[in-house]
Formats: structure tokens, C-alpha cells, sequence
């Protein structure tokens, strides 16, 4: 039995043994510093994405309503809060809160834009969160209208920090929200979020309460009474849900959308970890392939770490037998052993949570590179994060240190004592050979997944888009306070449009309500009039409200047809045009043409004549080129094409023409320009996920490449070493350098071709797992596999040729006296 004395004095006599091997010590902790702190930082994101609980008063007992759509989860109208408010029996609170959006905010005469919420009077209390400064939204604070008395607002931490640089007077101080003046009353704490996991809003109101029934825009969150489950709480709500439905059913709506409605069903789920699908979606996909990837690197830090101890344990050979001799158990050996290797492992680990804590904040960084809102995540490790990384400092300190310590139990003294001073170091034999080939194996599974993530990234990058992204800029507009009220935005538009048309530099511009490669845009499911009783009929569709010349001023193609022209609007008939892949798929037989199709459920969309077919583009999804598009004019939907985007496309260099834009559109008083981009980087603000991906991966395939190439390089100059006076042997008796050379570098050839051997299934097989994040290539792709296997292999090659060369570089009469 192991001792606490035992303990200590392995490790006093670890600390000196890896303090006299600080090139070593140093080459094993930062490799292994690297591989669990590359792996702890994507940890750390995924736990505080999608396992750590909300930093609120009992977030186990907290559950979130959804109403579901046609598969979808959507928000609740007003009327529908107050009903499940007032019919609730399992509820010990409920809360309403809006996911917020950016709005305008005049802070001492700057008008800038801030993420606000509205919520309910009860909001913060039911979540149990204390004021940093002030006081918090109260119940009483909601019907102030009339009152005499401004409306109250509260500060996020980080949104207190920017904008008014954590002034400790801020409350009282008054902001305008849309043009209304609001009375800031207090801040909330540093981590809070409300709801919503990673996104604070900068600012939260009290929620307005309206009877529009029509506009689903409410959140709804309970707190669990006492001793309810959730699946209590399921079956009391939709118990009576139908009495809510017909109680909130707005009759301006007849027909399809009012059966829709009454077809809607409720969904109760746990909500302890937050709402926010948006941007868990966003960031999950990459950090599962990289969590792989990290995983595999951590292994081949193991097994390198492994083929050197292995020599350090064959060169203290003769140690480890005097110890024998003297007395010493050899389980006691095998414990120094393995003390040394999990010294080296929690070394690493330490030094890995440094590198975690850097490392995670630059992933957030990179993948959320653009966004208008800050997403912030409390990457401070938890008791998760701690587990991870001491499991995997004690995990990989046992695989590393098990076959030197194996070896250390298994010696014979006598034999090694008996050995002459050349060869008391011993070999590693086969078991260091086979450490190498698998070393060598592993790193092909990495080059091969990044090789093919980098290669899918490349050719997303070139892929045909369907239009001409050069010399074109889009101008995301944004109405001033009051800027749309009583405006005739159909006039509005072509009056924007005809003004700025006129600026010098401009080739032509259009409008339209969504942006290239975002994914807010409008999708549902469009059909044939003739198909629209059949079920499954109908084709998923993205929708874009666009102004005449918007194809044209793209690039895009009108195949078949015409464009829309200033005529289409609200007094005459409701028109589209198809791209051709929605074409073919809702009039197979080609004659789309004068056809009537349908658009979701809305009335105003549901009797559009086809006027024209346009090529297909990637538009809204940069991975599909055939992707369905409906285009419609915004000319005869005004009420919906408020805060659209205006593209530019210009005869020069577009970034030289942005303010001269904006101060046009700033001129007609009634919006300015949120943000201005060119299209390509627009693009590539799209693409940044495989970006990161791709960048992130070649990291660490050029690091397993490094492990790899160290490994071979070690075990091959050892060899060398030990061959010193049978390499001398052979150049006296009249062996040329280069018979010498191709020895030794024959070793480390045979190596490099059996870990290729056994990497090349193996990798084939798990970069199956990439098949769906990949683009225009498969994850066999052969191309990609003869790369880095020449790359593996001439890295292989080069890390035997230094030892090999060195060999035949020795001096004959010095060698053989070698002892």
C-alpha cells in the first residue's frame, strides 16, 4: 500500500530527476499544455453554451412555453400570455419578455443603436437578480404611462461599461429610446443575461401591453411551483390551450391563416440553461469538429510523449537495476515511473488552463467576428471544466507513463547489469517502434481531416454564386425616431432610388428587405395553385421584397420572363419571379409562366402570378447553388419593406463611395446607414464558421505533424546512438557514407509506411464524420489523401535523414572505441 510518505519522496526525487532534463521537461509539458488546453477551451465554450445553468435564482425550476408551427417553435402573442397567465395552476411566476432588437438610442445627443428588451414587471425578481447600481424593473414600473412620470429603463454591466464608462452617477441620468425619453433607474450585475444564454440586452423595458393578436412577439417563461414536474406542467397547459386558441384568435384573419392558427400547438421544455437556438447553432457545429480534432492532437501528444519516456526509461536502465539489486521493489519502480509522468501531466494541465483561458476568448472573437451585439459568455471554469481538465491530466499521465513503467517492472537486473557500458541503455525495442507507427497513423487522421476541411473551405470560397459580388456594396438602412411615421415607403423607395442614382460613380442600385447570406431571411413554403390541397405539395422556399432592378443591379439572370417595373405595386395584381430551380420543382413541366403559385400562409401571398424565371443563386445559402428563391415586388408590400438594405453597384471601387451614399440617404431625413459593406466581405462574414474551422484545424495538423516528426526523429537519432560502434564497425570495413545513410534512413522509411498503412483505413473511416460539414468534395476525396500522406512521408523522411546523415558523417576509429 502506497504511503503518504512513499508519495512524497517520489515526487521530491521526480522534481529532481525532470529538473536535470529541462529540455525534455520543458518539450513534454508545453506539448501536453497544448493538447488539454486546446481541449478544455472548447470545452469551456460548449459548458457555457449548453450545459451551465443560468446564473439566476433556481434556474432548475424554471421552463420555457413555446407555441409550435408547423414544426417550428415561435413566440406567443400578448392576448396569449395573459390568457396562460390567468389559467395557469403550476406556475409560481410568469414571465413575458421580447428577445429584443436593435433600436434606435440617443445618449447626450449620439444616436447609435442598442440591443432593448421589454419585459414584464416581474421579470427581474422571478429571476432572482440584484441591482449593481439602483433598483431594478418593479411590477408598478409598467403602467406609468399617464402618470406624469418618464418610463424607467435599467443598464446592462457591459452596456453601462461602453457607453458611459461605469459611471457610478448614471442613475437618474435620462436616455431617448426611439425618440422617448426614458429614466435610467439602475445597472444589472456583470454575467446576468436574463433568459437568453450569451446575449445580454444593453437595455430592458418595461413591457407595453397591447391587444394585437396577430403579432406573436412574446417569450414566455415559469417558474415551477413546489413539487411540479414538468411534465405536470405540460399536461395542466395544454389542457386547456384550445381555450386559449379560440380566446385569442384574431378575426382579421380568415381563411388559411386562421386555420393555422387553430392548428398551433404548445410545447413546455426545461429552461434551466437558457434560450438562445440562434446562436447555439452558430457556434456548436464548429466545436464539435474541432473537439475531434483537439481530441486526436491530445492522443498524439500521449503516444510521443510515450516513445520518449521510453527512451529515458531504456537510458536509466542500469539505475533502475542497481535500485533492484540494492533491494528496491519493482512495483516501486513502476510507481516512481508513473509519479514522473503524472507530474509531467498536471504540470501540462496547469499550464493548459492558461491556454485555455486565452484560447476560448479568441475562439468567441473569431466566431462572432461582425456581430452588432457583443456575445457574452462566462468562460470562467466551473466544476466541469476542472473535472475535464483533471481527468484529462491524470488519463493521459497514465497512457504516457504505463509503457516505460511496464518496461521498469519487467527488466532483469542481471542481464542488464552484465551489459556493456555501450549498451546499458537497453532499447526500446518493438514497443517504441510501434508507439511511432501509431504516432505516425494518428497524425494522418488529422492532416486528413484538416486537409479536407481546408480543401472544403477553398472551394466554398470559389463556388459560383449566381451574381457579381465585385464592385458592389450593401447599405443596411435603419429609420430615424419617428423616420417611417405617416411615409409612403413606395414612394419613399424611388425616391431614394432616383436621387442616388444620380451620384457620380454609380453604375445602378435597387432595394430589398433581406442580406446576401444571412439567415433571418424570409422562408416558408410556396406551391402551385393547382397543388395546394395536395399534402407535401409545397416547396421550402426563402422569400425576398425587392425593387425594380435588383437582378439586374446583382448580376443575376433573367432567364424566361420580365423584371419587375415600377408599375407592380399595391393597385395592380400581385406578381413573382421564380428562380429556375423553384421553377422546375413546382411546374415540372416547364410552363411556369402566367402560372399562380402561393407563399406561406399570408393573404397577400397567396394568389401571385409568375412573371419571370431568374438563374439560380446563393443568394441566402452560399452552400446550395440550387436553392429555392421567390421574388417579390416591395412595391406591393409596404407594410412589410421598413429597414431593408440598398445595394450599390458602382463603376469604381465601392469603399470610396460608401459615405458619399450615406450622406444621401442621411439628406431625405428618414433613415441612415446602419452599416456599409462591400458583398465580399459580406460573404466572407458568412463563411466565417468554416473559416475558423479550417484555420483552427490546420493549427493543429501542423502540430501533430510537429509531434509526429519530433517522435520519429527521437527514436531514429537513439538508434543512431546506440549503433555508434556497429556503424564504426561497418565504415573500417570499408562501408561508403551512403550505404551508412540509407540504413538508418531505411529504419525510419519502414516506420513512416506502416503508420500509413494503418492510418490510411482508420483516417478513411473517421473523416466520414465530416461528410456533412464538407462542400463539393467527399470525405474519401483521393486528391486530399495522397497529399498529406506525401507530406506525412517527406516530413518523415526528413526527420530520419538528420540522424542518418549524422551517422554517415561519423568518424570510423572514434566510433569503434565508443563504450
Amino acid at each position: 500500500m502506497v504511503t503518504i510518505s512513499s508519495f512524497w519522496r517520489n515526487l521530491r526525487y521526480t522534481v529532481r530527476v525532470l529538473g536535470k532534463n529541462p529540455g525534455f521537461t520543458c518539450v513534454a509539458i508545453l506539448s501536453l499544455a497544448l493538447g488539454i488546453g486546446a481541449n478544455t477551451a472548447i470545452f469551456s465554450l460548449l459548458d457555457a453554451l449548453l450545459l451551465r445553468d443560468l446564473p439566476v435564482r433556481e434556474p432548475e425550476r424554471l421552463v420555457e412555453l413555446s407555441v409550435v408551427r408547423r414544426g417550428d417553435k415561435i413566440m406567443f402573442s400578448y392576448p396569449m400570455f395573459r390568457e396562460i397567465e390567468r389559467g395557469q395552476k403550476v406556475f409560481s411566476g410568469l414571465i413575458g419578455w421580447s428577445f429584443g432588437g436593435m433600436t434606435n438610442v440617443d445618449i447626450n445627443g449620439v444616436l447609435s443603436q442598442a440591443d432593448v428588451r421589454s419585459v414584464t414587471g416581474n421579470y427581474y425578481s422571478e429571476l432572482g437578480a440584484m441591482p449593481l447600481l439602483g433598483r431594478l424593473l418593479a411590477p408598478e414600473d409598467v403602467n406609468l404611462a399617464g402618470t406624469g412620470t418618464s418610463p424607467v429603463a435599467v443598464l446592462s454591466y457591459e452596456f453601462w461599461q461602453r457607453r458611459f464608462g461605469g459611471a457610478s452617477d448614471v442613475v437618474g441620468k435620462q436616455i431617448a429610446i426611439d425618440g422617448q425619453p426614458f429614466t435610467i433607474i439602475g445597472v444589472s450585475r456583470k454575467w446576468f443575461t436574463g433568459m437568453t444564454t450569451g446575449v445580454a440586452p444593453d437595455v430592458t423595458t418595461p413591457m407595453k401591453s397591447t391587444d394585437n393578436r396577430a403579432m406573436l412577439w412574446v417569450f414566455i417563461t415559469g417558474r415551477l411551483k413546489d413539487g411540479v414536474t414538468v411534465a405536470q406542467a405540460r399536461a395542466q397547459l395544454q389542457s386547456f390551450w384550445p381555450e386559449v386558441l379560440r380566446a385569442t384568435a384574431s378575426t382579421e384573419t380568415p381563411g388559411l391563416r386562421r386555420q393555422l392558427f387553430f392548428s398551433m400547438g404548445l410545447d413546455v421544455s426545461p429552461a434551466a440553461t437558457g434560450i438562445n437556438a440562434s446562436l447555439r447553432s452558430h457556434f456548436t457545429r464548429p466545436l464539435y469538429v474541432l473537439m475531434g480534432i483537439v481530441g486526436l492532437i491530445l492522443l498524439v501528444a500521449c503516444v510521443n510523449l510515450a516513445s520518449l519516456m521510453l527512451a529515458r526509461a531504456a537510458a536509466r536502465s542500469h539505475e533502475m537495476s542497481v535500485r533492484v539489486a540494492l533491494g528496491a521493489n519493482r512495483w516501486a519502480l513502476a510507481r516512481q515511473v508513473l509519479t514522473e509522468s503524472l507530474a509531467l501531466s498536471a504540470s501540462g494541465a496547469v499550464l493548459g488552463l492558461a491556454f485555455a483561458y486565452w484560447g476560448s476568448r479568441l475562439l468567441v472573437s473569431l466566431l462572432t467576428e461582425g456581430y452588432l451585439t457583443p456575445v457574452i459568455l462566462d468562460l470562467r471554469p466551473d466544476w466541469r471544466v476542472l473535472s475535464l481538465t483533471a481527468s484529462a491530466a491524470i488519463a493521459t499521465g497514465i497512457l504516457f507513463g504505463l509503457a516505460p513503467a511496464w518496461r521498469a517492472s519487467r527488466e532483469d537486473p542481471a542481464s542488464v547489469l552484465q551489459q556493456t557500458a555501450r549498451s546499458l541503455a537497453g532499447g526500446t525495442g518493438n514497443l517504441g517502434k510501434a508507439l511511432v507507427v501509431t504516432q505516425v497513423a494518428l497524425s494522418l487522421t488529422v492532416l486528413l481531416g484538416a486537409g479536407l476541411l481546408v480543401r472544403s473551405f477553398q472551394k466554398l470560397c470559389s463556388a459560383n454564386l449566381g451574381f457579381e459580388k465585385e464592385s458592389l456594396l450593401e447599405v443596411d438602412l435603419y429609420p430615424r425616431p419617428g423616420g417611417y411615421q405617416d411615409l409612403d415607403m413606395s414612394s419613399y423607395h424611388r425616391q431614394l432610388i432616383e436621387r442616388t442614382s444620380s451620384l457620380p460613380g454609380l453604375h445602378s442600385l435597387a432595394f430589398a428587405d433581406s442580406s446576401i447570406g444571412s439567415d433571418r431571411s424570409w422562408q416558408d413554403t410556396a406551391s402551385a395553385m393547382s397543388d395546394a390541397s395536395v399534402p407535401g405539395a409545397g416547396v421550402a422556399t426563402t422569400a425576398a421584397m425587392v425593387s425594380p432592378g435588383f437582378l439586374r443591379t446583382l448580376g443575376i439572370s433573367l432567364l424566361r420572363g420580365r423584371d419587375f417595373g415600377w408599375s407592380d405595386d399595391e393597385q395592380h395584381p400581385h406578381v413573382a419571379i421564380l428562380s429556375s430551380a423553384l421553377a422546375v420543382r413546382l411546374f415540372p413541366s416547364g410552363n411556369a409562366l402566367g402560372q399562380r403559385i402561393r407563399f406561406g400562409f399570408m393573404p397577400e401571398l397567396q394568389n401571385l402570378e409568375v412573371v419571370g424565371i431568374a438563374s439560380n443563386t446563393r443568394l441566402f445559402d452560399l452552400h446550395n447553388a440550387a436553392s429555392p428563391v421567390l421574388y417579390v415586388s416591395c412595391l406591393q408590400y409596404p407594410q412589410w419593406t421598413q429597414e431593408g438594405h440598398l445595394f450599390v453597384r458602382t463603376r469604381e471601387a465601392p469603399e470610396e463611395l460608401a459615405k458619399t451614399v450615406g450622406n444621401e440617404i442621411q439628406s431625405l431625413g428618414h433613415e441612415y446607414p446602419l452599416s456599409t459593406e462591400t458583398i465580399e466581405h459580406e460573404v466572407d462574414q458568412a463563411l466565417v464558421e468554416e473559416h475558423v474551422i479550417a484555420l483552427l484545424s490546420s493549427f493543429f495538423a501542423a502540430l501533430a505533424l510537429l509531434l509526429a516528426s519530433v517522435g520519429l526523429y527521437g527514436l531514429i537519432s537513439y538508434a543512431v546512438t546506440r549503433r555508434t560502434r556497429e556503424i564504426g564497425i561497418r565504415m573500417t570495413l570499408g562501408a561508403p557514407p551512403r550505404n551508412v545513410l540509407w540504413v538508418v534512413l531505411r529504419e525510419a522509411l519502414a516506420l513512416a509506411l506502416m503508420g500509413l498503412g494503418i492510418g490510411i483505413p482508420c483516417a478513411l473511416a473517421a473523416s466520414r464524420l465530416l461528410a456533412s460539414t464538407l462542400f463539393g468534395l467527399s470525405s474519401h476525396d483521393l486528391p486530399t489523401l495522397a497529399a498529406v500522406s506525401l507530406l506525412l512521408l517527406t516530413v518523415a523522411l526528413f526527420a530520419g535523414y538528420l540522424p542518418a546523415r549524422r551517422a554517415a558523417r561519423t568518424d570510423p576509429m572514434a566510433a569503434v572505441r565508443t563504450e
